[in-house]
């Protein structure tokens, strides 16, 4: 019997998904639970099982679609159930790796394709940009052996060179350089998918709707960098690592409350401002995949331990491509840094529909006047970015101004402390 399987409603507010990558084939046998295909919404990425035993005879959808939701994923010939014996080891036998990836090898068994022979050339797994970095630098990204998630080349696998115990990679010369090769073509198209496309489109949707204003300012955090350096020594005892982000988190959201302006979007379909009540904090983290923007939910109710632990949580899930759709969206407020690489200061871009963002950059010794004395001080620059329909200039910079106090004063922080 001909089975049409439909992409299902998976998170709230999502109705369409991009396909990722299909985990099967038609004339492909599959068992009931068996991962059929990856697919990226703007919350989360997600692995779709097989809901029914059957053969595959049909795919509506190619890598880098975008499909609806309730449209047709595939269509199978349903087959009779086997017992409950056979049914689980076969899908131990075509079960990709928990992380929903899997690594060739296994992605190859789950299609029928059987194991890779010794010595066989595969093909790597890696984001269109690692991909044009291995290019770049000479690179067979096919002989580099992936530490990122399901066996994924990164960057920093293209950069260890042979050698290693990672697998050798191997370091060709450009082909512009060996005497007769043929030239390089003089650009290169890449697909713009994935979080690569979402992060575009939800940046210009921003863009295009607030009018972005962005105020700099600097902090003194030489006592903050005092104060941290003793509780993350305490905290290493209890297994937690403790960042200077749960101390701006929490200066952030002190700030929010005395500034609620902040904490709002537009509504502007009934010219509305709508001030939240609640502090779901985003905090935007660099990965593989791109920019992703995990949620620390009801930051103001978190010890500052506790908001270490959930930032260094949401941290490792983003990297390691396990993000869950509940730590993504419906954030009030966003804090973006570019950690070791954090510049003097930047313009960040708001994440709608919010209606600020608060950039933290790179902390370094600087001369600065105290008392009459030129002195050597812990110097961070920070760069709020607003809507200027919602948020006054002098707002911005006032609220700027608190948090750079309770930074550079951090026991005033813990008097708000839960």
């Amino acid at each position: 019997m001909a089975f049409q399987f439909i992409l299902p409603d998976i998170g709230e507010g999502v109705v369409e998904a991009e396909i990722q990558r299909w985990f099967v084939k038609p004339g492909d046998e599959v068992v009931e639970d068996q991962p059929l295909v990856e697919v990226m919404t703007d919350k989360a990425t997600v692995t779709i099982p097989s809901p029914r035993r059957g053969r595959v005879t049909r795919l509506f959808w190619k890598e880098g679609d975008v499909a609806k939701v309730h449209a047709p994923l595939l269509e199978m010939e349903v087959q009779p159930a086997p017992s409950a014996g056979v049914a689980q080891a076969e899908r131990a036998r075509q079960q990709p790796s928990p992380s929903g990836r899997g690594h060739p090898e296994t992605a190859g068994s789950a299609r029928g394709e059987g194991a890779r022979p010794s010595g066989a050339p595969r093909k790597a797994l890696a984001t269109p940009a690692v991909r044009a970095a291995a290019r770049q630098m000479g690179i067979d990204i096919g002989a580099v052996a992936g530490t990122g998630p399901g066996g994924r080349v990164t960057r920093e696998d293209l950069t260890r060179g042979s050698g290693n115990g990672h697998g050798a990679a191997t370091w060709a010369a450009p082909a512009a350089v060996v005497r007769g090769a043929p030239a390089p073509p003089a650009e290169e198209r890449i697909p713009l998918r994935g979080v690569q496309r979402l992060i575009a489109e939800k940046m210009a949707q921003s863009k295009r709707t607030a009018a972005h204003f962005t105020y700099v300012d600097q902090a003194d955090v030489t006592e903050l960098v005092r104060a941290k350096e003793k509780i993350a020594a305490a905290a290493r005892e209890e297994g937690v690592r403790v960042t200077f982000l749960p101390f701006i988190v929490k200066a952030a959201v002190a700030a929010l409350k005395k500034f609620p302006q902040l904490n709002a979007s537009l509504d502007e379909e009934k010219h509305e401002i709508v001030v939240k009540r609640h502090y779901d904090v985003a905090i935007a983290s660099a990965t593989d995949a791109g920019l992703l923007v995990p949620v620390v939910r009801g930051a103001d109710t978190l010890s500052l331990l506790d908001l270490a632990r959930e930032i260094e949580r949401l941290a490792q899930d983003a990297k390691a491509g396990k993000a869950r759709p509940e730590d993504q969206g419906g954030s009030t407020f966003t804090v973006t840094s570019l950690g070791a690489l954090g510049g003097l200061f930047a313009t960040p871009v708001i994440n709608y529909p919010e209606v600020a963002i608060l950039g933290i950059h790179s902390i370094r010794p600087t001369p600065v006047a105290r008392d009459g004395q030129v002195v050597v001080r812990e110097v961070m620059h920070l760069s709020l970015s607003s809507d200027h329909r919602v948020v006054d200039g002098h707002v911005a910079a006032a609220f700027t101004a608190e948090v750079i106090r309770l930074l550079e004063e951090p026991s005033l922080i813990f008097m708000r402390m839960v």
